[in-house]
C-alpha cells in the first residue's frame, strides 16, 4: 500500500495501494532477492516483512524482537477510523527454494501504536506506526536499527526494499505483490520543497537519455522532475510501488526512512498525472513520478517510546533489579 500525492497548483490527492519496487529496466530478476541471502555487498534484507490485514497488504521492517516498523497508514485508514482486523507480519524464511515469495507462518500481533502526531495527511511526514508482535521474531531475521543523524543525509545512494508490486518505469507497476525485492535511489529534496514537512524526504524516479519516454499526449517526459544538477542514475536505480508502503529504506546499514508516497506532477486537475505510454493505467511508479519516505530521526520521540524494553529484555530487567535487592537485604541483615 502506498499512497500518490498530486502536485500541481498544489493540487492533493490521496490513492490507496498495495506496496514494491519498480525497475528502471525490464531486467527484473536483478531486483528480486533470492531468499534473505545477503544483498548489496553483505547487508541483509532478512529483517524486512509483509505486513497484512483484512484490508491492506504493506511491508515493514524488524527494529526489536517483537517490534516491526510500518506506516501507519497501512494499519488504519485514517486516523481514530479504528486499526484494520486481523493484521499479521510475515517473514521470508532463508533458503527459500520457491523463490522470494513467502512460504512460511505469520506471526502474530498483540499491538499496535500509531503516532500521535499523524492526522491522514503524508505532508505531515508523520505517516508511521509500530506493530508489537504476540511472539519473538524468528532467530534469522536481522534487528535494524535507526538512523539518527541529519534528517536529509549529505551523502548517498540509500537502498529501497519492499514486498510491493514490480514492473518497469515505462509501463509502471504491473503486479507481483508478496514478493521482496530491493534497489537504489537518493534522496534529493525534502517536502519543504513543496511547503510540506521537511520530515518526509523526498527522490524520484530519473531516466537517463530519456528519448522514448513520453506522457498520455505524446510528449516527451522530463524525468528530473525535481530539476536537481546532478540526477541519480544507476542500474539498480528502483521506485516504490503498491504494496510497498511501510518498508525500509536504508543509509550506512540503518533505517533512514519509512516509505509513505508517490508523487506525481499535475497542470490538468481535471486529469491529473496522465504519464507512460498509455493513458491507462496512470498514477502507477513511471518514470518522471517521484517517492516520499517519512523520516526516522525526525519522529525519534515516538519511536523511542516504542522501543521501550521489550517484554524478554524488561523481564532481565526485573530479574536484574531482584537479584540487586536481595544481595542487598543479605549485606544488611
Amino acid at each position: 500500500m502506498y499512497r500518490l500525492a498530486l502536485l500541481g497548483l498544489l493540487l492533493f490527492g490521496a490513492w490507496s495501494a498495495r506496496a514494491v519496487v519498480v525497475t528502471p529496466d525490464t531486467t527484473l530478476g536483478s531486483a528480486i532477492i533470492p531468499g534473505n541471502n545477503d544483498f548489496f555487498g553483505g547487508f541483509s534484507l532478512s529483517g524486512v516483512v509483509m505486513v497484512t490485514n483484512s484490508s491492506v497488504g504493506c511491508s515493514g521492517a524488524l527494529i526489536g524482537d517483537y517490534t516491526v516498523l510500518t506506516a501507519a497508514h497501512c494499519v488504519e485508514s485514517a486516523p481514530g477510523a479504528g486499526l484494520y482486523a486481523n493484521p499479521q507480519v510475515s517473514f521470508l524464511p532463508p533458503a527459500n527454494t520457491t523463490g522470494n515469495a513467502y512460504d512460511g507462518s505469520a506471526l502474530g500481533v498483540s499491538s499496535i501504536a500509531v503516532d500521535p502526531s499523524w492526522n491522514g495527511s503524508s505532508s505531515l511526514g508523520t505517516d508511521l506506526a509500530v506493530i508489537h508482535l504476540s511472539q519473538a521474531a524468528p532467530n534469522y531475521a536481522t534487528r535494524y536499527s535507526l538512523y539518527t543523524g541529519m534528517v536529509m543525509p549529505a551523502t548517498s545512494p540509500v537502498i529501497l526494499a519492499g514486498f510491493g508490486q514490480t514492473g518497469t518505469g515505462a509501463t509502471g507497476a504491473t503486479g507481483g505483490f508478496g514478493y521482496l525485492r530491493a534497489g537504489t535511489n537518493e534522496y534529493a529534496v525534502t517536502g519543504a520543497a513543496f511547503g510540506w514537512s521537511s520530515n518526509l524526504l523526498i527522490g524520484q524516479f530519473y531516466l537517463a537519455n530519456n528519448t522514448q519516454f513520453y506522457d498520455a499526449n505524446h510528449n516527451l517526459i522530463d524525468t528530473n522532475a525535481l530539476g536537481v544538477a546532478d540526477p541519480y542514475s544507476s542500474g539498480t536505480e528502483v521506485m516504490i510501488a503498491h504494496g510497498d508502503s511501510g518498508g525500509p529504506t536504508f543509509y550506512n546499514g540503518q533505517i533512514i526512512g519509512v516509505h509513505d508516497i508517490g508523487i506525481c506532477m499535475s497542470t490538468t486537475p481535471s486529469s491529473p498525472c496522465l504519464v507512460g505510454p498509455s493513458i491507462s493505467p496512470s498514477n502507477n511508479s513511471y518514470f518522471g513520478q517521484m517517492w516520499g519516505d517519512v523520516s526516522v530521526a525526525g519522529n525519534a520521540a515516538f519511536l523511542d517510546q516504542q522501543l521501550a524494553p521489550e517484554p524478554a529484555s524488561a523481564m532481565l530487567v526485573m530479574l536484574g533489579l531482584s537479584l540487586a535487592a536481595w544481595r542487598r537485604w543479605r549485606s544488611v541483615a
